[in-house]
This record gives structure tokens, C-alpha cells and sequence, in this order.
């Protein structure tokens, strides 16, 4: 009984292992705005913006209908350099979702500023299997 308990912990252990070999993280930038991307089971998915701070505009990242992607956590602002006003990124973590297809958009906004239209969008397309 012990010998079976035994290796079926290890034979889902070496599944739980291959299954994360096979998953990655898709890097994406400013420079791919409009482009698609597949993501496969396991993938995650990180987007990095620039953003200046002491603006007051921040990147805020819309739904996906059906939750192809869902966000992980806050996004963390990464300062190029460490004086007031310093330009740097914004960075998302997103985790896959369920399969299917959609777009991801993120708005440069000022949060307060509710009737004004985003000084910036960025948009890519998503397919997750």
C-alpha cells in the first residue's frame, strides 16, 4: 500500500513538472500594439508600458470577454531611474484563462478625469488554447 501511494505521488510530480516545462511567459512591449498572440496551456502573459511619473496617468487594463486572460495582482511600476518625474514602465501580469479569443485593451488615463476620453490606447489580440 505504501509502495502504490508512493509512486503515484511521484508519477503526479513528474506530470506537475512536465506540465511546467512547457509553459512560458510572453513578453510584450509598446512597440507590439495592434498584434495578435497565442497563448498555450500554462503560458502567462506580461505587458510592459511606459509611463511618467507625476503625471497623474496611469495604464488601467479593460475585461476581456469570457475571461480569456485574467490579471494577476496590481501592475508594478518599474522608474527608469530614481528622481522625481523619472519616466519608467508600468507592468501587467496576466495568467490564461479559458479557451477562446479576444482583445486586451489598456488606457492611458488619468483615473479622475471620468468624461475624458484616454491620451493613449494599446491593443492586442489574443487567441489562448
Amino acid at each position: 500500500m505504501v509502495i502504490r501511494r508512493s509512486y503515484l505521488l511521484l508519477s503526479l510530480l513528474a506530470l506537475l513538472l512536465a506540465a511546467r516545462a512547457d509553459a512560458s511567459v510572453v513578453f510584450i512591449s509598446q512597440d507590439q500594439n495592434g498584434r495578435e498572440f497565442t497563448l498555450d496551456r500554462g503560458d502567462a502573459l506580461e505587458i510592459s508600458l511606459p509611463v511618467t511619473s507625476g503625471t497623474g496617468y496611469t495604464w488601467q487594463a479593460e475585461l476581456i470577454a469570457g475571461g480569456i486572460v485574467t490579471q494577476v495582482g496590481e501592475p508594478e511600476i518599474k522608474h527608469d531611474r530614481s528622481t522625481p518625474g523619472a519616466s519608467g514602465h508600468q507592468v501587467f501580469h496576466f495568467t490564461r484563462g479559458t479557451s477562446g479569443s479576444g482583445t486586451l485593451e489598456l488606457r492611458y488615463l488619468r483615473p479622475w478625469e471620468k468624461d475624458k476620453a484616454p491620451a493613449k490606447v494599446f491593443r492586442i489580440k489574443l487567441t489562448v488554447r
